[in-house]
């Protein structure tokens, strides 16, 4: 065993018998190298084994990672590390060398020191000596500060060289040990001080923090306001004054000392609950007793009359506010008392006051100060800024406030929605919405999801509607929800406000302290006084103990009051009862004892009116109760009636008409009825939660008696509670504002504990504890500890964080128990799996998922789902009552599916209810009702959750099934009813039919409207059906499969829909879920959510495109399935077979090269002084060096080099140069990188290395325009370019010697050519070999890669032989990486990235505190956002500087210059950010700090991995997704740029590792981990590019038959792979004969393909090829064929400019052009304020991005930096378009081609063809160009002619109009005179009298440019605008207006002079008027067209030769 020696703490890990070594997480490198098996979690529930704490490093092989294992969210770390050897554990000094801070004291030194030298006097001097080493001073004054190298050495001397475990000690605790002692020694507590702010600017403030026991995991200090004593002073100021402890701060790191058993903990009575043991009684109550009952009456108070209380009159608010408050004209008390805390403040508030008392116009306050937050001086409002957040405890209030809100807020255009258990939001509506109205549960749910972040970071303000219910059963959501927002609050910096609204109530300061309200300024509490209506409060206790009894006395009491209050005092009445059957019942005994008594006329009104009316209104309800009662002045009032019943009765009772209204608690929260009385018959109602009858809850005993009294009629209201005698003490407390609010968070604890752990906001013990204390629990434990059972054991436990890392160790250990977290008992780390996120996203117990667990098994059926289902914890009280088992008897027999218990059993009643819900049967009894609303609410999440665990388990049918079994609860129907149920608008008896009649609902998709008719027998209903069928979401699928590997295959899904889109049905997305499923269908391999969107689903291209990998086993299955599922749709599944009997897998790969442990070769072996040189601080290679240089250096031949990024093969390539110059008259070399980026950096490198060698070298990098990479191929000795260019060049070969003659040719990074544009890559590649065995000159091969898979195909393509192939492992690295994969769970990107920033910030702060790290984020934008998101985190751990390792000052000038400001911003903290769109400077200076050390994060987008030439030690790749709009989908990474982003982690710790952290979507978690560990199949895409590439070779003689193009097959790639992986290309038969076959077949088809398309032509008996017109100008302008089709068929001669427009913007270079996620927006603004429109702009491809962008260059529009780059690309591609476009309409005689060039007149100078040419001057802006133009200035000839001021006279004031400085005159001198052309043309036509049409006449022309003899003459543009550098060229046109014709074309350039000879050839004889035609390709205004004009004769009969057609190439 390798670390057997490694003392005894090893434990063996019994599944894997590894030795695993545990740590204490306080080692400063924290990670531990530990090679760990993950069991899955069902394996073994619980085992203590599976700790969490530890990271698993898998070295090289896969570390077994289950597919169970896969964890939500958070950092399922697992570390593989990519190293050259599974190296013997390196025995950690560094535990060892850890001192905690507190042991250094003035003299730990001198005993250290004293441990090895006994003497004193030695001890004594050496340790004075030793500090002053460690110091760092320099020996003499003013030297400069040593180096750590020479403190290590002087203090080895000074300990004589033997010490050196005490060196080792104390360099590496050299700070500590340096500032501690010096601490330690001061005297006074000033001087102590002094030193303490040295040290914080030192950057040292983590050795303050460990001295005073801040935990090292950078543990905030927690913000602790809650003192023992909250009503002392000491609240205010927040600290207490204790002066052991800095502040209330945590400890951290406690043990637990106990379980608590949580259970004892809950509170059994719920919000019944009174810890009020003597209940004072209000002066001048009475009490009376009576036969059965006894009663209690309460005075009303006496009304507040203050004459202090103000009213702040609505005018006093500013004017835009008052529109809510048009209705009143001043806020009452509360409102006016509350006012300047509300709305001129923005502290957190508390307002406690009575029912009715306007408490929601304090929130309105609140809520009009956040809008004016947002709202500019105009008057706008910004809407998208903020967002509000309104909780209330009941739907019906929600609703209410809905209303109310949406109606005040309406002229502000701001927007409320509700969000309820059954009004979901999408995310469209939610991002629309300003207020939110929603319920505690809802909002909890929202914010336990990392999904929603993106819009509940919004959130600016929550109010709390009804806080006293933290008392209730769901008080501990609130806690949850307001412990949550305050901690992140306080982390992110960002304010939440949050508002609290409650009944008065005895302890608001508690609840005060929990919302963290200031006591002075934001806590209002008003007692009953200020009620509107003071209440006189009755308490009727029955004494009576028989049940039955019980009611006949309630009854007689309510009839006694009736009278009382009705008959004789004739005030109108409200009777609350708990059912909706008793409110009849009741108001029926009342009236039947009023008639039999006969007072019934008491009740009644006695006017003839009310008589009339109420008869009326009996003859109008439905509801039989309310006919019988109504005429008698009764009423009744529940849910369970219809609307308008319900409205009839509450207008009656208005207007006064009925007298006692009898109702249920509904009317109290939704209707706003007053009475003068009301009575509260009976306290207790039903919970089918409980399954029992309960207690009322307070709130809704407050909110029924808030209904009592009116406040315009009435003085004061009467409340009367009739209840049992033992509740009434309760009632009277909670009436008496007595009665404490208590928490009930213990009940939840677990629950809300993992939601937090899910969040990532609980990552330990230690912050679970910290969370703890935000919670109310916290508040009332520290208030009254007994009563929350904190015993004596924690007396001394001042913040009682002992009893609080208990509590929470006791929850962490039953999730633990569920699997629903890892635990690591020792070290206290939390870390969610799977599992615990599916239970805090659905809001799932711990109990239920425990039973899930266990029930759940593969095989399951549906009988069984059910079972599971109603076990679920959430239903186990719900009893089976007697009374019901009659009814469920029935139900039983009803329902389909077979249920196994008997009905005695509460599963079963539950089981039964489901399915009754999903068969919408009838229901009678009351409390079944209530039970079956209960659990259908529940179902939902439920089903739901259950389909995840089956999912995340992999159980195909199961998952299959539940997933049914969702859709059934929620369409309400079972699988063998008719799918049409499911459209609400279908109507009844077609469902009827359709149900009768067996057809599978498949065939229904084939009917046309007469045949559906017929076959359902409903001929009129034809036409509906089919409408309704044709709208049923059907997707086609199709799978391409490829094999990657032996074990791996890559499949492309193609998913169509098909079906006709209805948003009223399918809303903006309707989403599918993937399946893979093998054989037997019955494990999943692969799946994914599949979001089909309105937008894509119905534009034309509607295919989506899903590409993923699955695994395969050997022996390979028949076949896999493919099902794509809709989510919501019953019956809409595809189902696709893959089958495998023809896939062949590939060969199995060679093994890699073996690293040879050789001896280092010293630097000298390059044999000569100038070539050694170039290494100066290096003495030796590296072992890959070594190892390769004898091929390399030694050698000509061929040689492939694979290696892992950044091990050195650039040096490789550095030999074989070395070697080809070290060679007398050595030839060219060629450099090729796939990427500019590459391309530019080796250049800037080797220009500034290699250039001086041997007499100097000419290093060259070519540009990507012919001309003028031809002259620099020709000086150059180095030619470096990508492989377009090179392509461009190199094509033409046969006719350029200087390609021939290339000796030595390098590939970097030709593992491209498995990338996007790689077929460029192998065509090269093959030509440079054909080449080579073609002319048979010397020409040496050399090619760089990553590590690969099949490097032998490489090789042998490139011509190597075995032993010159140097294929290494990707393990070897120069610096081990040690690599951890984090996998997330969310599908929606923002929220993603959202979530990945804390464990970004984690990872560097843990693997890399102080090294630089490197971090990559998928685009431009995300750099901004991440580096604010680290910054945030870096502000919450209150170390705002920590990424800054420099004095801001010495900084200050080079931010001054960045001009981003953002970046400058982030800059000064310490995090830099790098995209492709930073300019230069700005580039630089970032490069510059991060390179200095000064600043440690550098974070860069993912286009810009190749061109960063950084390292780092750590490395972090945020996501692999990027967005592709062309597709509008997010696509992975490329392996290649994974790899090379890791390859920049080149900076090792101690330890000798870099490290890298990958995040990804667990989806491609096995995808990226196989390939980062393992090395990289390439494989070729000629295949697909085959086209383009026939179209090059075919234009240069290379391929002139079929014969030939295979024959050209044959030396590339892509011929290698056939035969080694031909699946993947397709082939079926792997024989020679199937091989040629194949490949006959391809190239047949191509050539076809171009032939059709007049590109080629094809000669079929001969079997020839030629180039047509078409290929030659393609090949020339390297323009695709697909282009080139577009443009021959969209040219003609009629083409005007705004047509050429689009069709060179319509060609397919444009279309690499990325598309970003909303960006539409912003194009389709600039398309609106462009001149030239699309005739149909289809908005979201890139060639409607290249018009729009192409038009603002032409008006110089200002365009974000996005866009601005996408333009640069745009442009530097449009030229070669037009001059295809030229050459297209010139070669059919057109003279339209004129407008092409115009085009590229306008392209270059960035203006349209009708601006003033004056715009080319520089500085001429178009004011300036008026004053111009005001002048008579018309173009820049008439400007030259003006600034002369011996001619102009006015000169003076024109130059004083212009306004333009001195030197910018001279810049526009400058232009003028050297740039722009000034050209004299001069021609006459040869032989003029004898031209004869038809035959060829010539022009001789003479152009002279005007430049002053002794200057050089440059032909570069000035064209400011245009983003290369660009040459001037020119044409000649000879043309005939009249006819549009075109008679010859010449491209030409201009020197000083030109001497040139055009022929032409007129067609007809007679009298013809020409012109010669001279235009720039570069400038505005330079053209000439003299006219000439010739008299043609008739032809002459000779037979004449075919005129060439002039070539495009001259």
């Amino acid at each position: 065993m390798e670390n057997a020696d490694n003392e005894g703490e090893d434990e063996i890990d019994g599944r894997q018998g590894v030795a695993v070594n545990f740590e204490n997480d306080e080692d400063d490198d924290g990670m531990v190298d530990i090679v760990r098996d993950e069991s899955s979690e069902d394996e073994d529930e619980g085992v203590d084994e599976d700790r969490p704490g530890l990271d698993e490093v898998a070295e090289g092989g896969e570390a077994g990672m289950d597919r169970d294992e896969e964890v939500a969210g958070l950092a399922d770390d697992e570390a593989m590390v990519i190293d050259s050897a599974p190296e013997g554990r390196r025995a950690k000094a560094q535990e060892n060398n850890y001192i905690p801070a507190r042991d250094i004291d003035a003299f730990w030194l001198q005993r250290q020191i004293g441990q090895v030298y006994p003497d004193a006097h030695t001890q004594h001097d050496k340790t004075l000596l030793a500090l002053q080493i460690l110091s760092g001073e320099p020996d003499e004054p003013g030297g400069e500060e040593k180096q750590l190298r020479d403190i290590e050495n002087d203090l080895m001397e000074l300990f004589d060289y033997e010490h050196h475990e005490i060196v080792q000690k104390l360099i590496e605790n050299r700070e500590k040990v340096i500032w501690l002692t010096r601490l330690a020694k001061a005297d006074d507590q000033a001087q102590r001080d002094t030193i303490e702010r040295e040290m914080v600017s030192e950057g040292l403030r983590w050795v303050l923090d460990e001295l005073h026991g801040k935990a090292k995991d950078g543990q905030k200090k927690l913000k602790m306001e809650i003192k023992m004593d909250i009503d002392s002073a000491a609240f205010a100021n927040g600290a207490a004054d204790k002066p052991e402890r800095p502040e209330g701060q945590l400890v951290g790191g406690l043990q637990p000392k106990k379980l608590i058993n949580l259970e004892n903990l809950i509170f059994d009575q719920g919000n019944h609950l009174m810890t009020n043991p003597r209940m004072r009684l209000p002066e001048g109550s009475t009490k009376r007793t009576f036969k059965g009952y006894e009663e209690i009456h309460v005075p009303p108070p006496k009304k507040r009359n203050d004459p202090s209380d103000a009213h702040v009159p609505v005018s006093a608010i500013p004017e835009w506010a008052q529109i809510p408050f048009s209705t009143t004209k001043s806020l009452n008390k509360i409102q006016s008392a509350c006012y300047p805390t509300a709305f001129e403040d923005d502290g957190n508030m508390l307002i406690c006051a009575p029912t009715g008392s306007g408490k929601t116009n304090v929130a309105m306050l609140t809520i009009l100060r956040e809008i004016g937050k947002n709202r500019n001086v105009k008057g706008e409002i910004d809407l998208d800024a903020f967002k509000i957040v309104y909780i209330a405890p009941l739907k019906a209030l929600v609703q209410e406030q809905v209303g109310n809100f949406g109606k005040r807020l309406e002229p502000f255009g701001i927007k409320v929605s509700e969000l309820t258990g059954d009004r979901q939001l999408t995310k469209q509506q939610i991002s629309e919405t300003q207020i939110i109205v929603t319920t505690p549960e809802k909002w909890d749910v929202i914010t336990r999801k990392a999904t929603d972040m993106s819009y509940t970071n919004l959130v600016r303000l929550i109010i709390i509607d009804e806080i006293h219910l933290l008392h209730d059963d769901r008080g501990p959501v609130l806690e949850s929800i307001v412990s949550r927002t305050i901690r992140k609050t306080e982390q992110t910096g960002e304010p939440v406000r949050i508002v609290g609204l409650s009944a008065t109530l005895p302890n608001y300061k508690d609840v005060a302290s929990f919302l963290r309200v200031d006591p002075s300024s934001g806590l209002f509490h008003f007692d009953g006084t200020f009620r509107p209506c003071p209440l006189r409060q009755e308490f009727i206790g029955i004494t009576e103990r028989k049940a039955i009894k019980q009611l006949k006395t309630m009854n007689d009491i309510t009839y006694t009051k009736v009278i009382e209050h009705v008959g004789t005092h004739r005030n109108q009445m409200l009777i609350f009862v708990h059912s909706r059957k008793e409110t009849a019942k009741t108001a029926k005994y009342v009236r039947d004892k009023a008639l039999e008594m006969d007072t019934i006329n008491q009740i009644l009104k006695h006017d003839t009116g009310t008589r009339e009316v109420l008869n009326e209104a009996a003859n109008t309800v439905n509801n039989t109760d309310l006919k019988d009662i109504l005429p008698y002045g009764f009423g009744i009032h529940h849910a369970g009636m219809s609307r308008a019943d319900r409205t009839d009765v509450e207008d009656l009772f208005a207007s006064g008409h009925i007298q006692v209204l009898v109702c249920t608690a509904t009317l109290a929260w939704g209707v706003n009825l007053p009475a003068h009385t009301v009575i509260i018959k009976g306290t207790q109602v039903y919970s089918p939660e409980k399954g029992s009858w309960v207690e009322l809850s307070p709130q809704d005993v407050l909110q029924m008696l808030g209904r009592a009294g009116r406040p315009q009629f009435d003085t004061y209201g009467e409340g009367i509670i009739i209840t049992t005698q033992a509740e009434i003490l309760y009632y009277l407390s909670l009436l008496n504002q007595q009665l404490p609010i208590e928490s009930q968070f213990a009940s939840k604890l677990v629950d809300n504990l993992n939601a937090e752990v899910v969040l990532g906001n609980v990552r330990s013990r230690d912050e679970g504890v910290e969370w703890l204390g935000y919670t109310y629990f916290f508040v009332r434990m520290l208030r009254s500890p007994g009563l929350y059972s904190v015993g004596a054991e924690y007396e001394d436990d001042e913040a009682l964080e002992q009893k609080r890392v208990d509590l929470i160790h006791s929850a962490a250990t039953l999730l633990k128990k569920s699997n629903l977290i890892k635990y690591d008992e020792k070290t206290g780390k939390l870390q969610s799996t799977e599992l615990g996120r599916i239970a805090s996203h659905y809001y799932i117990t711990h109990g239920s998922m425990d039973v899930y667990n266990k029930l759940i098994q593969p095989s399951i059926s549906d009988v069984e789902l059910f079972r599971v289902f109603a076990q679920s914890a959430e239903f186990k009280y719900i009893p089976v009552r007697q009374e019901e088992k009659l009814e469920l008897a029935k139900l039983l027999a009803k329902v389909p599916i077979p249920v196994k218990e008997s009905i005695e059993e509460p599963t079963a009643k539950i089981n039964v209810l489901l399915q009754a819900y999903i068969s919408r049967l009838r229901l009678d009894g009351l409390a079944l009702m209530a039970d079956m609303v209960y659990v259908t609410q529940s179902a939902g999440r439920i089903l739901r959750a259950i389909f995840e665990i089956t999912m995340k388990k992999g159980w195909a049918s199961v998952a299959k099934l539940a997933l049914n079994l969702c859709k059934m609860a929620e369409k309400r129907m079972w699988p063998t009813m008719s799918p049409l149920r499911q459209f609400p608008s279908c109507p009844v008896e077609i469902v009827r039919k359709a149900e009768r009649i067996e057809v599978p609902f498949t065939s229904y998709f084939d009917l046309d409207p007469p045949r559906m008719g017929e076959l359902l027998g409903l001929p009129k209903a034809g036409k509906t059906v089919c409408a309704l069928v044709s709208k049923f979401p059907r997707v086609e699928v199709q799978a391409q499969v490829q094999p990657m590997t032996r074990s791996m295959l890559r499949i492309e899904l193609t998913i169509t829909p098909n079906f006709q889109w209805d948003a009223e049905i399918h809303g903006l997305a309707e989403s599918f879920w993937i399946l893979v499923e093998d054989c037997d269908g019955e494990d999943i391999l692969f799946h994914d959510q599949f979001i089909l969107r309105k937008g894509y689903a119905e534009s034309e291209a509607n295919e989506h495109i899903v590409e993923f990998t699955v695994p395969i086993t050997e022996p390979m299955p028949p076949n896999y399935f493919i099902s794509v599922i809709s989510d919501r749709w019953m019956h809409s599944e595809t189902r696709l077979v893959v089958p495998f009997q023809k896939l062949i897998l590939p060969e199995r790969f060679p093994p890699h090269t073996e690293l040879l442990d050789l001896q280092p070769l010293p630097v000298a072996a390059l044999k000569a002084k100038d070539f050694s040189a170039l290494y100066p601080d290096w003495q030796q290679f590296n072992k890959l060096q070594t190892q390769t240089f004898n091929s390399l250096f030694n050698t000509d031949n061929n040689v492939l080099v694979g290696s892992p990024t950044g091990s050195g093969k650039t040096v490789c390539a550095e030999f074989a140069l070395l070697r080809h110059w070290s060679k007398e008259d050595s030839g060219r070399a060629v450099y090729i990188a796939p990427f500019q980026e590459l391309v530019d950096l080796r250049y800037q490198d080797w220009q500034k290395r290699l250039s001086h060698l041997r007499g100097g070298k000419d290093i060259v990098k070519l540009t990507g325009e012919t001309s003028s990479d031809l002259k620099l191929l020709e000086q150059g000795d180095l030619i470096l370019a990508t492989p377009t260019q090179w392509d461009v060049l190199s094509r033409q070969w046969k006719r350029r010697k200087n390609v021939q003659t290339v000796e030595l040719f390098i590939a970097d990074e030709l593992h491209m050519l498995g990338g996007q544009m790689g077929y460029i890559y192998e065509i090269i590649v093959s030509r440079m070999h054909y080449i080579r065995t073609q002319t048979e000159l010397p020409m040496r091969i050399i090619s760089l890669s990553v590590s690969l898979a099949n490097a032998r195909d490489i090789g042998e393509w490139i011509d190597a032989k075995k032993h010159d192939i140097y294929n290494f492992s990707p393990h070897v690295r120069p610096v081990p990486l040690e690599l951890h994969i984090q996998s997330y769970t969310i599908p929606h990107f923002p929220s993603l990235m959202m979530a990945m920033a804390k464990p970004t910030y984690l990872a560097i702060t843990q693997m890399s505190p102080d090294q630089p790290t490197l971090i990559f984020v998928p685009s431009r934008k995300q750099t901004r956002a991440t580096a604010r998101d680290l910054l945030t985190a870096c502000v919450a751990d209150e170390d705002e500087d920590r990424f800054l390792h420099v004095d801001i000052q010495q900084i200050r000038q080079l931010l001054d210059r960045v001009q981003e400001e953002a970046l400058a911003e982030a800059l000064s903290h310490g995090v830099g950010y790098y995209h492709e769109a930073l300019s230069q400077s700005d580039k630089r200076i970032v490069k510059h700090l991060y390179k200095n050390g000064a600043i440690q994060v550098l974070i860069a987008s993912r286009d810009v991995c190749w061109e960063l030439d950084s390292t780092a030690h750590l490395v972090i790749v945020m996501g692999t997704q990027y967005f592709e709009g062309r597709e509008h989908r997010y696509v992975d990474y490329p392996l290649s740029e994974v790899l090379q982003m890791f390859g920049k982690a080149l900076q090792s710790s101690k330890d000798g590792r870099g490290r890298g952290v990958l995040m990804l979507p667990a989806v491609k978690r096995e995808y990226y981990k196989k390939f980062l560990n393992e090395a990289l199949p390439v494989e070729s895409h000629l295949h697909n590019f085959l086209h383009d590439a026939f179209v090059t070779e075919i234009s240069t003689k290379m391929i002139e038959s079929g014969e030939d193009a295979i024959n050209w097959a044959t030396f590339t790639y892509f011929y290698r792979r056939l035969l080694a992986n031909p699946s993947y290309y397709s082939l079926t038969d792997p024989t020679h004969e199937g091989l040629s076959q194949y490949l006959s077949d391809i190239v047949e088809s191509t050539l076809k393909d171009l032939a059709e398309s007049k590109i080629v032509d094809v000669d079929e008996d001969e079997g020839l090829v030629t180039a047509q017109n078409a290929a030659m100008i393609a090949a020339y302008y390297n323009i695709s064929y697909i282009t080139m089709q577009t443009f021959l068929l969209s040219l003609t001669q009629k083409t005007k400019l705004k047509g050429i427009l689009e069709i060179v913007t319509s060609a397919t270079e444009f279309e690499s052009i990325q598309i970003r996620r909303h960006e539409e927006v912003i194009l389709r603004r600039i398309y609106d304020s462009v001149p030239v429109k699309m005739a149909e702009p289809t908005y979201d491809s890139p060639h409607f991005k290249a018009f729009v962008l192409l038009q603002a260059h032409f008006s110089r529009m200002n365009l974000p930096i996005d866009l601005a780059k996408d333009q640069e690309i745009i442009l530097t591609k449009v030229l070669s378009l037009l001059s295809a476009a030229v050459d297209i309409l010139s070669s059919d005689g057109h003279l339209n081609a004129m407008n092409a060039m115009e085009m590229s007149q306008m392209v270059v100078q960035a203006m349209w063809d009708r601006d003033s040419p004056l715009k080319q001057i520089p500085n001429f802006s178009p004011e300036v160009v008026k004053v111009a133009n005001r002048f008579g200035i018309k173009d820049i000839f008439d400007f030259m002619e003006k600034m002369n001021p011996e001619e102009n006279s006015e000169y003076g004031s024109l130059v004083k109009e212009l306004g333009l400085s001195q030197s910018q005159l001279a810049q526009a001198a400058n232009f003028t005179n050297t740039k722009y052309p000034d050209i004299s043309l001069e021609f006459e036509v040869e032989d003029k009298d004898n031209i004869h049409a038809g035959e060829p006449s010539y022009l001789k022309i003479k152009i002279e440019r005007e430049v002053d003899e002794d200057e050089e003459f440059d032909p570069t543009v000035h064209a400011p605008f245009y983003p290369t550098k660009k040459t001037e060229n020119w044409w000649l046109v000879v043309g005939e207006e009249s006819s549009r014709t075109l008679l010859a074309i010449k491209r030409v350039t201009i020197g000083r002079n030109l001497n040139v000879k055009l022929e032409f050839t007129v067609p007809t004889p007679g009298q013809h008027n020409f012109k010669l035609f001279l235009m720039s390709d570069s400038y505005v205004g330079v053209d000439q067209e003299p006219s000439f004009s010739v008299m043609v004769a008739e032809a002459m009969e000779v037979d004449e030769d075919d005129e060439d057609d002039e070539d495009s190439d001259e």
